[in-house]
């Protein structure tokens, strides 16, 4: 966490961690070779978040050697040089399960590299500022976390008195940055695409941005934290303080118009489940046919580069979608259905650099976003009509 990052003594070489975001444990240097692991702290076993800042690069080729276990995408480590602002990936070739190497120019005298393209407060700051027709957007402090950090919360209100509400949160896992640059595109739409009047005129929103405020900052894994992660904790007796207060917030804001919830999320790293966006299915034949219902609108409205099918929806009950998945406790999603008059409550999965091999980009990704604005304004048009 910042604070506790990790430098590389006796070597031109430093590593860094001591920022929002940062996770690096340096097991050692020798010459230009750098021995790394991802800081597993409060998790129970295996995740793979990492994210560190290295100086003294100039002129130099350095060589990274993870411990062990695959750390990195498809597309290899996400990098930004001499500044934290401008993250690319670093490419398919340029990396095997565990290692990678950059040949740095003589003016890169530091860069960030990263399992993926990182979004903390500092990033959302940046995103207001330059939002454009945000009259109607307010922020506002859900809560306070663990740690005392303010736990933001977005408001959208519409034009005349709100006809149906809907609620959006990202990061219940730490981890997951991609998430946030979908969620800035779906900000972005509801406030500035022409055709979508509809939700501006009607609905009202409440965005969490960060539900692991904490985890987002000092940069946590987040999934499967111990005792349970923030994503298991909206059962009856919630630990965390984001959770508690977003539930009891819902309670008084929805007044009984609060139709959909939607949680944002990336999946594991490589594999085929992972590297396509899906929602996820509910329990009940009702849900799922809703969520189907979602899953083919997104599709209908998805212009972007990356590529959405309804089909790869994975229903309850099946792959890693089954009880055992939930056994440490409740999920956002699970709880949504609960809401009293919600119709619609559900997981999207956006991965963190692959989509059916195409790069994942902050570009692509709130271009996507707005695929999920469109599908949201049709799915309450529907309800119109009953």
């Amino acid at each position: 966490m910042p604070g506790m990052g990790v430098f590389a003594q006796d070597s031109e070489l430093k590593i860094t961690s001591d920022f929002p975001g940062g996770n690096i444990k340096v097991e050692k240097v020798v010459n230009d070779t750098v021995w790394l692991s991802q800081d597993l702290r409060d998790t129970k076993g295996y995740w793979f978040y990492w994210c560190f800042k290295i100086s003294g690069t100039s002129g130099k080729t350095v060589y990274f050697r993870f411990k062990d276990r695959p750390v990195f995408t498809r597309y290899g480590p996400a990098y930004s040089l001499n500044n934290d602002a401008s993250w690319k990936w670093l490419g398919e070739t340029s990396h095997t399960e565990t290692e990678f190497k950059y040949t740095f120019s003589a003016e890169d005298t530091c860069a960030w590299f990263s399992v993926g393209i990182p979004y903390t407060r500092k990033n959302l700051e940046g995103f207001l500022s330059a939002l454009r027709n945000k009259e109607r957007l307010k922020m506002e402090t859900l809560c306070f976390s663990e740690k005392g950090r303010a736990v933001e919360k977005l408001l959208i209100t519409p034009r005349r008195k709100a006809r149906y509400k809907v609620l959006l949160v990202a990061r219940n896992h730490a981890c997951e940055a991609m998430a946030n640059y979908e969620m800035e595109g779906i900000i972005d739409a509801i406030l500035n695409e022409v055709d979508l009047q509809y939700l501006r005129d009607n609905v009202e929103f409440m965005m969490v941005p960060f539900m692991d405020k904490d985890g987002v900052e000092d940069g946590d894994q987040g999934k499967n934290r111990i005792p349970r992660d923030h994503n298991r904790d909206y059962g009856e007796h919630s630990i965390y303080s984001s959770v508690r207060n977003l539930k009891a917030a819902v309670n008084t804001w929805s007044e009984g118009k609060l139709k959909m919830a939607i949680d944002l999320h990336c999946p594991h790293l490589r594999g085929h489940a992972n590297e396509v966006i899906y929602v996820v299915g509910e329990e009940g034949e009702e849900m799922s046919r809703k969520q189907t219902r979602f899953s083919d609108l997104v599709e209908a409205h998805n212009k972007g580069e990356l590529p959405f099918f309804s089909s790869d929806l994975i229903p309850y009950g099946t792959s890693w979608n089954t009880d055992k998945n939930y056994a440490q406790g409740i999920s956002f999603s699970k709880w949504g259905t609960t809401i009293p008059n919600i119709d619609f409550s559900t997981t999207i999965e956006f991965p963190y650099a692959n989509v059916a091999g195409v790069m994942v980009t902050k570009d692509n990704a709130r271009v996507f976003g707005k695929s999920v604005a469109y599908a949201i304004m049709d799915y309450l048009r529907g309800l119109d009509k009953k």
